[in-house]
């Protein structure tokens, strides 16, 4: 069995002309045969039949002329819109055909734009990421401070710790030097307060007395309600002592029982006193 292949709309209608033109040139051809014939058959009539028989036969034949050209032209008319519906179909699937290359080609270029978007996203998240660790290194943080919290730059907070190890680590000369730098960068700091008492203890571990009292005074006379006072007021007292001046610390002393009573600071302090009752020590230069 052969494969059918299928007739487009214009070869179909080609077809159709085709078989309509034959049917009329058949018609033609026997109207004509029978027109041939009727000279022969005009011999059993009279004249005036055969000329209407003629007659009636060409007119018959004009008709079927007439006939055929309409039909031709109306198929060829079909043919021709057909043919222009088919031009504009192939028009069409062309468009179609454009259309999905450059939808493929904008696919591609949007998958392009989307992993350059995503690696500018991810760019932008570790540069995000960065900045932020480097804005908070520069930032306050909340530390407590004598039992109080309080918010402090961090470079501020390093400075401060890093003058109070040296101090812990015995470089009392060190230690009195970054302190005083530390209240020359920052002096509005929480830390102020206890950067000078760690001063004037720095200046009393080095017996620079004339100079641990004059600033454990201030810090007393600024902070009287720091924690530390008490302690700072006692160490005053015993740098009266290695001066020699009995009668000032005695004073110190005694101000110490009386405005820190209760205090580790206080109990020491009535010590210190119970032994100045006694000979009078050298003192220590």
């Amino acid at each position: 069995m052969r494969d059918t292949v299928p007739m487009t709309p214009v070869q179909g209608a080609l077809g159709r002309a085709l078989r309509a033109t034959r049917r009329a040139a058949y018609a033609a051809a026997a109207v004509a045969l029978v027109a041939a014939t009727l000279p022969a058959q005009a011999q059993l009539f009279s004249d005036d039949e055969a000329r209407r028989a003629i007659l009636d036969v060409r007119s018959r034949v004009e008709q079927l002329q007439r006939e055929m050209l309409k039909r031709i032209e109306d198929l060829s008319a079909r043919v021709e819109r057909l043919e222009q519906t088919t031009r504009g179909q192939l028009e069409l699937q062309n468009q179609i055909q454009a259309m999905r290359q450059e939808i493929a080609s904008l696919r591609g270029a949007l998958e392009v734009q989307t992993n350059e978007l995503s690696k500018t996203q991810r760019g932008q998240r570790d540069l995000a990421s960065e900045l932020d660790a480097r804005i908070k290194r520069f930032e306050p943080v909340a530390v407590s401070l004598d039992g109080k919290q309080v918010n402090v730059d961090q470079s501020e907070r390093r400075a401060y710790e890093a003058a109070l190890a040296t101090f812990r680590g015995g470089d009392f000369r060190g230690a009195q030097t970054a302190f005083q730098q530390f209240q020359v960068a920052y002096p509005q700091s929480p830390y102020g307060p206890n950067a000078t008492y760690w001063m004037g203890s720095s200046q009393y571990a080095q017996k620079d007395n004339k100079g641990a009292i004059a600033t454990l005074q201030a810090f007393v006379q600024r902070y009287p309600e720091h924690p530390r006072a008490a302690d700072a007021l006692l160490t005053v007292g015993n740098a009266q002592v290695d001066l020699g001046d009995r009668k000032a610390a005695t004073e110190t002393f005694r101000a110490v029982t009386e405005k820190f009573d209760g205090s580790g600071a206080a109990q020491t302090a009535r010590e210190r006193l119970v032994s100045l009752s006694g000979p009078a020590p050298s003192p220590k230069r």
